[in-house]
């Protein structure tokens, strides 16, 4: 920190920038931390039924993301799994409605 200098305001005015792209990009913001699944009493893979809705909805690759949600489905559970019990809410750090997202992805693939 001997040489520290803050950052200038262009330095600011491009992070500032990249933050409003960052934040206008719809997404399930998910950091797979895996919180929400050790209590699951149907074991959904809930950060990875995500992830492949993320793939659509950040990257555009919708055929991707309902491929890689199929081969999840044929492992195990599936979004319409879901019994709306609320423990994944209740320990989310990410505040994330995650019965509501699950429905929606049900919904998508039913």
């Amino acid at each position: 920190m001997k040489d520290f200098k803050p950052l200038s305001r262009d330095e600011m005015r491009t992070i500032l920038k990249a933050r409003r792209a960052l934040g206008s990009i719809t997404s399930i913001p998910c950091t797979s931390c895996h919180y929400c699944t050790e209590g699951c009493p149907q074991q959904i893979p809930i950060p990875e039924i995500f992830s492949t809705r993320n793939l659509q909805l950040v990257h555009g690759r919708v055929e991707d993301g309902n491929k890689a949600y199929a081969a999840l489905c044929e492992k195990g559970p599936s979004a319409a799994d879901c019994i709306a019990c609320g423990q994944c809410e209740s320990v989310c750090p990410q505040k994330i409605d995650i019965i509501e997202k699950l429905q929606e992805i049900a919904e998508l693939h039913a």
